[in-house]
């Protein structure tokens, strides 16, 4: 239960504030769950990449901007994605209109591709999908 105190900041906080603590901390836990997996302690990935290990501290405690720069040398040490970018790609429907999926992995997809007919009704001109990859 939050105190209304909490609630009141909550309520003050601009959206982009709002939306930088949600990233940022999505960034962290991804951070933490790769180190997890991989065993690697704190110290230890600052050793592999030649940092202190309070900056690395620093970087999961809440006290750093990440920048895209250090995001990818976690991802390229940690050999795995921890930012995603969503790419928006476009199909023609045979009723003429558009259908729009997003993807997480920005690979090459072949949109010259013949699909059946939906035979549904309730068929919408634009639908959304993620966590295709």
């Amino acid at each position: 239960m939050k105190s209304k105190v909490a609630e009141r900041m909550m309520a003050n906080m601009p959206e982009d504030v709002k939306i930088f603590v949600d990233k940022y901390a999505d960034i962290v836990v991804r951070i933490n769950q790769l180190l997890k997996e991989k065993g690697y302690s704190q110290k230890e990935l600052a050793d592999k990449m030649d940092k202190k290990p309070s900056e690395i501290s620093k970087w999961l405690g809440g006290n750093h901007n990440f920048t895209l720069h250090s995001i990818a040398k976690l991802e390229a040490e940690l050999g795995e994605t921890i930012l995603y970018v969503p790419k928006r790609i476009s199909f023609q429907s045979f009723g003429g209109g558009s259908v729009y999926l997003t993807v997480k992995k920005n690979d090459f997809i072949d949109t010259n591709v013949d699909f059946e007919p939906i035979k549904s009704t309730n068929f919408k001109t634009e639908n959304k999908v993620s966590n295709v990859g």
